[in-house]
């Protein structure tokens, strides 16, 4: 799966970084507002993952975004 590709290439640190200067490259914000909607997306993601049946996919998914979203919170 990918996500699980993600997770082993990319530390949680990596990904946050990554996710808000994605959203920061576009040249249409500012970098906290980039960080703002790195953080709605993290949010996203975890919402759909805990549509996920119960078991280790979702936990691993879930604490990895989790992690995500405490590094975006930390930038």
């Amino acid at each position: 799966m990918e996500n699980n590709q993600t997770m082993k290439d990319l530390t949680a640190k990596e990904k946050a970084k990554e996710l808000v200067e994605q959203f920061y490259g576009i040249g249409l914000m500012d970098y906290h507002e980039a960080r703002q909607c790195a953080l709605i997306a993290v949010d996203e993601i975890i919402e759909v993952i805990k549509e996920l049946n119960y078991g280790v996919l979702y936990l691993t998914l879930r604490d990895y975004y989790l992690d995500v979203k405490s590094e975006i919170e930390k930038l």
